[in-house]
């Protein structure tokens, strides 16, 4: 007989695949308080992220298929994919305390890699965080999400955190700012000339754009000793225009990004 716990661990396992497989799609939380770690301490950590578009379609209405408004409205949404990529994704992490009020960390986010260092100013029981993050993007690959697209870049961001946490560490809040930059480049597959939906693919076309990110963070992490659990939502404003197959195409979405994970620190 199977056990009820077999079928639990193998959805688990399914989900938690299907979330790393998901390279294409956005969500880079910080999940670190405003406080940095203590000098020679580490903090690893693991969970997943989201990126959920709440204003600004890509798409125009309903355009009519092989029509120009048709091209554009695909355009459009090939962008919003590569740069603002919603979706979910997994989020991993290790950060590591230095001398002199500092913290380096690497992270993974299924969109991207990055490497990032901040300092830390007390003030008090508060702490005020300013950090610069440095980014290797993976926008498209192998994946029905990307469709055949190969995009690559690079960004940076700066978030800046005002935070409190407990004597004990018990908890920890921290909101604030964080700016970003990005330039994304290489080829995409749009729908092909005439078809009514973008299930039918065309041939690879060269893409190029940027991407401004503004937004403001707010986090929240609660725990005991060694292990925390942290929670984090971003309000972010995305401004991103390129070409795409030669054409000049731009965008402004509003997403959120929620996610969550679990850090051990030792």
């Amino acid at each position: 007989m199977r056990r009820p716990g077999h079928t639990v661990i193998r959805r688990s396992s399914a989900l938690l695949l299907a979330s790393a497989c998901a390279g294409c799609h956005g969500g880079g939380p910080l999940l670190h308080p405003a406080h940095v770690l203590r000098p020679g301490f580490v903090s690893v950590g693991a969970g997943l992220s989201g990126e959920m578009v709440v204003a600004g379609s890509p798409a125009l209405a309903s355009p009519d298929a092989g029509s120009p408004a048709a091209s554009e409205s695909a355009a459009r949404l090939k962008l919003s994919e590569i740069a603002v990529a919603p979706g979910v994704a997994p989020w991993a992490s290790a950060r590591v305390g230095i001398e002199g009020e500092n913290e380096a960390g690497l992270t993974y986010t299924g969109r991207a890699i990055r490497l990032d260092g901040r300092h830390a100013f007390p003030l008090g029981e508060a702490a005020l965080s300013i950090g610069l993050g440095a980014s290797a993007l993976f926008s498209g690959g192998p994946g029905a999400a990307a469709e055949g697209s190969d995009v690559h870049g690079a960004g940076i961001d700066v978030p800046v955190l005002l935070g409190f946490r407990s004597d004990a560490d018990l908890y920890a809040v921290w909101f604030g700012p964080r700016l970003g930059f990005e330039l994304l480049g290489g080829e995409v597959r749009l729908p092909a000339s005439g078809a009514a939906t973008a299930a039918t693919a065309g041939p690879l076309v060269d893409a190029s754009g940027q991407h401004l990110q503004v937004g403001f963070v707010l986090g929240v992490r609660g725990g005991f000793r060694h292990v925390h659990v942290a929670v984090e939502a971003t309000a972010t404003y995305h401004h991103a225009d390129g070409e795409i197959a030669g054409a000049p195409v731009s965008l402004g979405q509003g997403t959120v990004a929620p996610g969550g994970g679990v850090t051990v620190t030792f």
